[in-house]
């Protein structure tokens, strides 16, 4: 179980938040040490001072949260400097790859593996990175890098098919996701893990005290969805969904935390349909403040039309949370059978009314949720993770 213990890994990722956080924190008793560089978006600074709802969620406050950080990891980060356009994205793996370079002689890093979470660009990068250092390569591909990126067109293909052959093992968290790879005719071992929850953020809390604590209403029902403001993230159809779900119920309230470039359009989409004393846009919170809002809620919705293993679903089930989502992803994988959540088809806003209608109704055992959740907490994650990386040649 040593056997690593010597060695430093290094990390790179888009972010060092949430999940990246919770997983590399988890794996830093097994090594010696872990450097992780982190990606950042200066120009996504401005959305401080300026309304530009896009940028929010690329701000360094919510990309990088150093906070409990372990005595063996360090966070550099790599600030990415380029306008937000589709043909600069192209080119943003060669920037990270010269951040990179730039930080490794600075530095004199040194350094026995590299992990890196998403395909591009930080998969990209490790590529780059093994052929110059001769070290083993793992990739997690998490989601859009997997299911969207890779079939946009020619270019992508390549690219993200040339950065999983390059890898020693592919890591990524869902069966879904395994099947968009195999597309590609990636020979690359491919692990299938999915995602996990913080032990100490996500627990179960009375309902009555989380409410209380939040300034919720005591009585009536509330959901909750967790999730950046963007399209593919599906917020307008349950707002959509809630027009028709309040008749029934003109009590029911819908808090949608997030930040992001659909803002102002779901705001309009509420006030349109009259919803405003029903559903309500809280905006993004810490990564540690959530935990009270799944606990306040009876259930849980995931309206995405598209995912890889979403982190919140584990977080949701540990709080005790019924998860009603579209069947997207690797949710269904989790969700098996009726006892912690509801699946309705992606898009559908009939199928979603009625799912969260019966939800609604329908008494669950939060206990039972909170308990089958611990099988996906993030240390035993990063057991299975260990595992993979010691099947890695050359380690």
């Amino acid at each position: 179980m040593d056997d690593l213990k010597g060695k430093t890994l290094l990390l790179i990722s888009q972010n060092y938040a949430s999940f990246v956080k919770d997983q590399v924190e988890c794996l830093a008793p097994f090594y010696h040490k872990i450097v992780v560089l982190a990606v950042t978006r200066p120009i996504a600074e401005i959305s401080n001072f300026l309304p530009i709802n896009s940028l929010k969620p690329f701000r360094k406050k919510v990309k990088i949260n150093t906070e409990g950080l372990p005595g063996n990891v360090t966070v550099f980060t790599t600030a990415l400097n380029y306008i937000p356009t589709r043909s600069a994205y192209r080119k943003v793996g060669d920037l990270h790859l010269k951040v990179v370079r730039r930080l490794i002689k600075k530095h004199d890093f040194s350094f026995d593996i590299i992990h890196c979470h998403f395909s591009y660009s930080s998969g990209y990068v490790g590529a780059q990175l093994k052929k110059e250092f001769q070290v083993p390569l793992i990739i997690t591909a998490h989601g859009f890098d997997v299911y969207d990126l890779p079939f946009r067109d020619s270019f992508w293909r390549k690219k993200i098919s040339g950065t999983f052959e390059a890898a020693d093992r592919i890591i990524t968290v869902s069966r879904r996701n395994e099947a968009c790879i195999r597309k590609l005719a990636v020979t690359t071992p491919v692990d299938i893990l999915p995602n996990g929850f913080q032990k100490k953020l996500f627990y179960p809390m009375k309902k009555a005290e989380a409410r209380a604590e939040l300034k919720l209403p005591a009585a009536g029902k509330i959901i909750v969805t967790v999730g950046n403001l963007i399209e593919i993230k599906g917020q307008n159809f349950l707002i959509e969904a809630m027009a028709s779900l309040i008749a029934g119920d003109r009590k029911l309230l819908c808090y949608i935390i997030g930040s992001g470039g659909q803002r102002k359009k779901l705001e309009k989409q509420i006030k349109n349909l009259g919803l405003q004393e029903n559903v309500f846009l809280q905006g993004s919170l810490r990564h540690d403040a959530i935990a009270p809002w799944l606990n306040a809620a009876d259930i849980f919705v995931l309206p995405s039309l598209n995912e890889g293993n979403p982190t919140v679903l584990f977080e949701c089930l540990a709080c005790g949370c019924p998860f009603i989502s579209a069947d997207v992803g690797g949710v269904s994988e989790i969700l098996d059978g009726d006892k912690l959540g509801y699946l309705f088809q992606a898009g559908n806003v009939k199928d979603m009314e009625e799912v969260i209608g019966r939800a609604l109704a329908g008494e669950w055992d939060r206990e039972e949720i909170a308990e089958t959740a611990q099988n996906y907490s993030w240390d035993r994650i990063a057991e299975g993770i260990m595992e993979i990386h010691r099947k890695v040649p050359g380690i």
